[in-house]
């Protein structure tokens, strides 16, 4: 690479990242807790895997990502980040628990307890992900009209 060249990170390749990480955190954290004694209560989640379903979610939710991201970047608003890191994040739990069914016969370990509900990290991957995003969208959304009504109207161009 050119010593005058610069590295250009785009908001997908963010993306991408973040669902490789997000991916390997909640699986890793599955394989550590059902491994080891490390004081877990871990309660399996027998459902179907449901596999196809997911893949077709995670489809669903890159392909709105993009248009989003298009209509964004034709309307002005700009490169949306937070949207293409909360895509990362959902999909990179929904696929978590997808595949977990097939690595555990006894079904998704879940084993972050609160007084209610036994989650893993995917669940909370899926949660912060898709609000995340969304929150990401409203935020572009209403800093873009503001940014406009602050620009001063243009002036009719005479004859």
């Amino acid at each position: 690479m050119p010593a005058n060249s610069t590295l250009s990170v785009t908001p997908a390749a963010v993306g991408a990242a973040t669902f490789v990480l997000a991916f390997a955190i909640d699986l890793v954290s599955k394989v550590v807790v059902v491994a080891g004694d490390h004081g877990h209560l871990v309660v399996y989640n027998s459902r179907p895997p449901a596999f196809t379903h997911r893949v077709v979610m995670s489809v669903v939710a890159i392909l709105v990502t993009i248009l989003l991201a298009r209509g964004a970047a034709h309307t002005g608003i700009g490169r949306l980040w937070g949207l293409w890191i909360g895509a990362g994040l959902l999909v990179g739990g929904v696929l978590g628990n997808g595949v977990s069914p097939f690595l555990w016969s006894r079904g998704v370990p879940d084993f972050i307890n609160t007084r209610d509900f036994v989650w893993n990290y995917a669940d909370f991957e899926i949660g912060i992900g898709l609000s995340g995003g969304l929150v990401s969208v409203a935020i572009a959304a209403i800093a873009a009209y503001f940014r406009d009504r602050r620009l001063p109207p243009v002036a009719p161009v005479a004859d």
